[in-house]
């Protein structure tokens, strides 16, 4: 496609239409199943990174570590992959992560099949699944808005968490059995299986213009990499914008017309990074979205690797851990579920709401006698962060304009950042005082940082969607 008025005709996918479910746009239904493939094989690889580790050091804070090393990403690189996802093509840079990926799980199951899987081996595979991440929730999550438009978006974002539940569920649920019967490595290859699996979906995924003028990806991608060293226009794109002009005086106000465009077009990188970022300062309502988002990840979110330690707690075997750790995604779908068929017009009270209670249940999980307890107060746990999760998304793509959607992914991915720290901090403390106070005292500070939170910027509780 080349740059100028052309490239800012090109259509979008994005539909007026209010009416039908999030099914009924093209392309979703391919895009979704992939994004499902994505969760289970992305939920499987901390259960069972998590559960070698625990295996091979018994050691809580090592295990914790595994969590915080897959998920620094989002806080290192979530505005970077914003404007990643706004710059260029979302659907190949899905493509890609996943198709890099495949072949590096594929390396971690064989090496443990070996013996050879240690501590050295898998933390960087763990960072490098996190970037996967990061893609995941900057490019493909904004590509559903483009397929399936605003007034569809509350349905598509449920079906999202609901995958991404469901990949809780299975990930965990169907990494313990394998792992108890056929060892962690079959395990890591199933994994991989899935993977490629989503990767073929992601060929019947259309391809949607992006919002803002591009130029072709060979263009793209050269003129990003000098954009980001020197931050200006390189000499032979100011040469074709010099020949426009002269032939726009020919026509009057089409010449600013025409700089104007370009100037668009050749917006650097770095230029849109400060962008992405002054959002979190400007968009108060975004502010007090992300705000929840950050306190969700640290206080509550952090508990996902300590399942192995309350499993140990209750003497559960790798098979009942992962059946205790299911809960999350079983939960998460009820919670889902319910955001779908009544949440129209009430995100933001949802949003804040299931935080609490997912809070308080934490609290009374981390005192469970026995497997039993430990699976129903988990689930009604994450029934809460389902509410948290399918909404979240949401907010976040409808509190600001189409050009700035990639960038406040971005800028979500960056508040779940605070999950790594919130992790490594568990660790810390399960290392000290044990893993049932960990998971207590960081619920409980999360209650009170989440009521102070909303009495300083309570503009989230105000937020609602279009009506279908």
């Amino acid at each position: 496609m080349r740059r100028g008025a052309a490239a800012t005709e090109a259509p979008r996918l994005e539909p007026e239409v209010r009416g039908g479910g999030a099914f009924s746009a093209r392309g979703f239904a391919p895009l979704w199943f992939s994004g499902l493939c994505w969760h289970w094989g992305r939920w499987a690889i901390a259960f069972l990174a998590s559960y070698h580790v625990n295996q091979i050091t018994g050691s809580p804070r090592m295990v914790q570590l595994t969590g915080a090393i897959m998920w620094a990403p989002l806080l290192l690189g979530g505005a970077i992959g914003g404007v990643i996802s706004d710059r260029f093509d979302r659907r190949r840079t899905v493509r890609l992560q996943t198709a890099l990926l495949v072949p590096f799980v594929a390396v971690v199951g064989l090496a443990e099949r070996a013996g050879q899987l240690g501590i050295a081996l898998l933390y960087p595979f763990l960072l490098f699944a996190g970037i996967g991440w990061v893609v995941d929730m900057t490019s493909r999550r904004a590509l559903v808005l483009d397929i399936v438009g605003p007034h569809r978006l509350h349905k598509a974002m449920a079906w999202e968490t609901m995958a991404l539940a469901s990949g809780v569920a299975a990930g965990q649920l169907l990494g313990g059995a394998v792992a108890d019967r056929a060892g962690v490595g079959a395990a890591f290859l199933g994994v991989a299986a899935m993977l490629g699996l989503g990767l073929v979906l992601l060929m019947w995924v259309p391809h949607v213009p992006p919002a803002r003028p591009a130029a072709s990806a060979a263009d793209r991608w050269s003129d990003a990499l000098r954009d980001r060293i020197f931050e200006v226009v390189p000499l032979g794109r100011a040469g074709e914008a010099h020949g426009h002009s002269r032939a726009g005086e020919a026509h009057g106000h089409s010449r600013a017309s025409v700089v104007h465009q370009h100037s668009r077009a050749r917006t650097s990188t770095l230029t849109e990074l400060r962008a992405g970022l002054r959002l979190a300062r400007t968009n108060r309502s975004l502010l007090s979205i992300l705000g929840v988002t950050v306190m969700a990840n640290f206080f509550m979110f952090a508990y996902f690797p300590a399942v192995q330690l309350i499993g140990d707690q209750v003497n559960a075997t790798a098979s009942q851990i992962g059946i205790i750790g299911s809960m999350t995604g079983f939960g998460m779908i009820t919670g889902s579920l319910v955001t779908a068929r009544w949440g129209d017009g009430r995100w933001g009270i949802a949003y804040s709401f299931g935080v609490f209670v997912a809070m308080a249940m934490l609290i009374v999980w981390a005192l469970s006698p026995n497997v039993l307890i430990a699976v129903i107060t988990l689930y009604v746990a994450s029934c809460g962060s389902g509410l948290f999760a399918a909404t979240q998304s949401t907010l976040v793509l409808t509190a600001v304009s189409e050009e700035m959607r990639g960038r406040a992914m971005g800028l979500l991915s960056m508040a779940i950042g605070a999950l790594p720290v919130g992790t490594y901090v568990l660790g810390e403390v399960a290392q000290q005082l044990g893993a049932r106070t960990a998971v207590i005292l960081m619920a409980s500070l999360g209650l009170a940082g989440m009521t102070l939170w909303l009495l300083i910027r309570p503009e989230v509780l105000q937020r609602s969607g279009p009506t279908p």
